[in-house]
């Protein structure tokens, strides 16, 4: 595995529907993330991506961890990165994508009908809200 991490955010909403977001030139929706710098906090960089990306501003206390496997690097799909992830409810569902964002959907984790998924989002992320909601 590499020394790089990334910090993503699986944010639902009282539905219980994940938001997924496709970023400029690639083909598959995933969460809401960023890449790590060294040294950086991954709760205090998750929120000022998801601010300047989406509009979206959260406190500190609206996010739970929410524990990620090693998943493949967004731009070098040969290697396995470090996931830090956080969880939070949110109450806006109106969203607004920032200039890197191409697509955003609020998707219902058991039949999301968007397109293609990333394996993060798909093997772990959907499964789990699945799981929280009894199945």
């Amino acid at each position: 595995m590499s020394d790089s991490r990334q910090v993503i955010a699986a944010l639902h909403d009282r539905d219980a529907r994940v938001l997924v977001i496709r970023r400029r030139n690639t083909g598959f929706f995933t969460q809401p993330g960023t890449m790590l710098k060294a040294g950086e906090d991954p709760l205090d960089t998750l929120r000022a991506m998801l601010w300047r990306d989406l509009g979206i501003s959260l406190p500190h206390s609206a996010f739970g961890p929410c524990e990620c496997p090693p998943t493949w690097h967004p731009s070098n799909p040969s290697t396995l990165t470090e996931t830090v992830g956080f969880g939070a409810r949110v109450i806006l569902t109106d969203i607004v994508p920032g200039e890197g964002i191409a697509e955003v959907a609020w998707v219902d984790p058991r039949d999301p009908h968007v397109g293609p998924l990333c394996p993060l989002t798909s093997d772990t992320i959907l499964p789990r809200v699945v799981d929280a909601m009894g199945g």
